[in-house]
């Protein structure tokens, strides 16, 4: 009688929660990363990709971050599909951010820009400003069939941490983020949002470090 093959249990359950899951994203390198101010993001970083940072910046110093919406680069969208989702995708990575800061006491108070009555601008208040420029749900089509990167899905993530009384750009990152696997090529919106909380996830996690008296780097 022929040996039946053998898995291992725990190689299936890996292959299946990768595919249940239906993503697999990863961060690339940004494509053309915009300077800002006197900064270049020519720092790499272990958890937002570039940086470029202002001599002597010390986020200990500043004790509220307003969050402002994040702007989706005009040749990104194409019609009014594409305005829908760069409107979803900026206020959900804008909650995100909020949301992930809030939940750090250490850190500077968050404050949302959108829903402020009374923004906060006094000394001590940085404010965080971005842009989206790079947002594409891809097609799930060439994902399922093609594979080999075709149809995937990208999102770039550019900030500007800004003193909000004297003005100047303290710190600037470019994060890009992109997916090409997954369960029947891929849930496209799901990638997008998984970009977003990666995005959002790095971005706190170099606040803390900085917080914490560290620096950008890997």
């Amino acid at each position: 009688m022929a040996t039946r093959p053998y898995f291992p249990v725990a190689i299936v359950a890996v292959v299946v929660t990768v595919l249940m899951t239906g993503c697999s994203s990863y961060r690339a390198t940004p494509v053309d990363a915009r300077s800002a101010g006197t900064l270049r993001p020519d720092i790499e970083d272990a958890d937002v990709g570039l940086v470029g940072i202002a001599p002597g910046f010390d986020l200990r110093q500043y004790h509220i971050i307003v969050v402002e919406l994040f702007e989706v680069a005009p040749n990104e969208i194409k019609d009014a599909q594409d305005v829908s989702l760069a409107k979803e995708m900026s206020g959900y990575l804008q909650a995100s951010i909020v949301a992930k800061m809030k939940a750090d006491p250490t850190l500077p108070k968050a404050v949302d820009a959108s829903g402020a009555t009374d923004r906060p601008s006094g000394p001590g208040t940085l404010v965080l400003q971005g842009d989206i420029s790079r947002l594409t749900e891809g097609s799930q089509a060439l994902r399922y069939f093609a594979g080999f990167g075709a149809g995937s899905a990208k999102a770039q993530v550019e900030t500007r941490l800004v003193d909000s009384q004297s003005g100047p750009i303290l710190m600037i990152t470019a994060d890009r983020r992109t997916a090409s696997i997954g369960l029947f090529g891929g849930d496209s919106k799901g990638f997008l949002v998984d970009f977003m909380n990666r995005i959002a996830d790095g971005l706190v996690k170099l606040l803390q470090r900085l917080e914490a008296g560290g620096h950008p780097g890997k």
